[in-house]
């Protein structure tokens, strides 16, 4: 034990490490999650973030960047509209497949098949379940 001072140094070398790669950490994951947040909307320029893009580089007025904010609310609600439509054209197309192919087989092969299609219809649920939410 001649070299305590070399021990301490090399934990207190290992501890600092640790603390920094902790507090790194947690700080990626928080700048991960605000940009996830600001994601938030619709994939067609919706969000948090196009509306402050359009702020800080056209730069609108108070008055134009209040009807922009509107403009950008009511197209929200149509494509949401279309969206909905889309997904209940999917789901009908969805069950048309589904007796087609349960017509193909035979009863034992329809009830692994039903334990396919049954998992498959929690996760539409669970997505539809996320959607309402985001609204």
């Amino acid at each position: 034990m001649k070299n305590w001072k070399v021990w301490t140094a090399f934990v207190l070398v290992f501890f600092l490490g640790a603390a920094c790669g902790v507090w790194g950490n947690s700080f990626v994951v928080k700048q991960r999650i605000a940009k996830f947040k600001e994601l938030k909307g619709t994939r067609f320029g919706g969000g948090k973030r196009f509306l402050r893009k359009i702020e800080s580089q056209v730069q609108p007025d108070a008055k134009t960047m209040k009807e922009i904010r509107r403009i950008v609310a009511v197209n929200q609600e149509h494509i949401r509209g279309v969206k909905d439509k889309a997904t209940d054209q999917v789901l009908e197309i969805f069950n048309t497949t589904e007796q087609e192919i349960n017509a193909l087989l035979t009863p034992e092969q329809q009830g692994r098949f039903a334990k396919i299609m049954e998992r498959i219809r929690k996760r539409i649920q669970r997505l539809k379940l996320l959607r309402s939410l985001q609204r």
